[in-house]
């Protein structure tokens, strides 16, 4: 009998430590930014999976341009928000990790998307600032 319960207060002992270690989550820190734009392009799947004779499976990719505050990000493979659930001129909140985008959704869950490529604004490359004088 006691070592059950020795057992039973244990393992609540560790289910109570798992759960404050889980919900001791860093939150993440999002830039704001727009949906610029679109396009489709066609991409090549396994390309060169089977050494030079790999040709690849050719589908088609929908590109968005993120506009930040000094870089357009060109996304894609964002799951869900690729599907059109978004339009151009769309405000969303954004944060990098290497090379994925996270785009924060309405519910505080994230689309997760590929940096497909990016450019620095013009204003920006050109050091000129946006005011008029």
């Amino acid at each position: 009998m006691i070592r059950v319960t020795v057992a039973r207060t244990a393992f609540v002992g560790v289910l109570l430590a798992a759960f404050a270690f889980a919900s001791n989550k860093t939150s993440h820190t999002y830039q704001k930014g727009t949906i610029s734009g679109w396009e489709n392009r066609i991409a090549l799947w396994g390309e060169g999976f089977f050494g030079e004779l790999g040709q690849g499976v050719p589908y088609e990719v929908t590109v968005f341009d993120l506009e930040g505050a000094d870089t357009i990000y060109m996304i894609d493979s964002c799951g869900a928000f690729q599907a059109g659930r978004f339009g151009i001129g769309q405000a969303v909140d954004y944060r990098l990790d290497g090379d994925r985008l996270y785009i924060r959704r309405d519910n505080g869950k994230e689309y997760k998307c590929k940096i497909d490529g990016q450019k620095t604004l013009p204003t920006v490359a050109n050091g000129a600032s946006s005011g008029k004088p």
